[in-house]
């Protein structure tokens, strides 16, 4: 046999015992199911209560009259408030969260021509513990859940010309305020 045969026969017994060698190369594995238990999510959830009420909190006005929205007309220097009871069920480890007038409800309920004379703003009457209220923003800073009488303030300013002529675009104006809208929001 000439050298090229042999050289030939040699590489298919080498591919054969490379291709039978294959099938008993193995590298190892297991695998076991892991009884890590279940996890579950929390909540962020705001309540109202029954029907809120109105009154004329105005800082020239003693004590907080109530007033019946059908009959009462805002002027320049009054601030009335909207009072009703609301639940905050915060449930969760490290939920923190705000509680603010949804800024996009604002520009729906308050007409644009009243919007540089008209605030509004949250307002709570007394908040329990674990609350705070910062400029209008009332906060938690652990889960719980808070029931408190939450306020909502419509401040009609005075214009800034004596003669009152820049309010006077504003007179004889109605503004839905059924469309104000109160935003919980995590914060955490």
């Amino acid at each position: 046999m000439n050298k090229v045969a042999k050289a030939g026969i040699a590489a298919g017994i080498a591919g054969l015992l490379l291709l039978g060698g294959g099938t008993t190369w193995a590298l190892w594995q297991d695998n076991k199911t892991v009884d890590a238990g279940q996890v579950n999510t929390g909540q962020l959830k705001l309540a109202l209560g029954t029907a809120g009420s109105w009154k004329d909190v105005s800082s020239d006005v003693t004590g907080a009259t109530a007033i019946d929205l059908t009959t009462f007309k805002l002027v320049p220097g009054d601030t009335v408030k909207f009072v009703q009871i609301l639940t905050i069920t915060a449930d969760g480890k490290n939920l923190k969260g705000s509680l603010t007038i949804d800024p996009s409800s604002i520009n729906t309920a308050i007409p644009a021509a009243w919007q540089p004379y008209v605030t509004v703003t949250v307002a709570p009457e007394s908040l329990p513990s674990g609350l705070t209220n910062t400029a209008g923003v009332i906060s938690f800073a652990a889960p719980g859940s808070y029931t408190f009488d939450v306020g909502s303030t419509v401040a009609f300013a005075k214009g800034a010309n004596a003669s009152g002529t820049d309010d006077e675009t504003i007179e004889n104006q109605s503004a839905n305020l059924n469309g104000l809208a109160l935003k919980l929001q995590q914060t955490r």
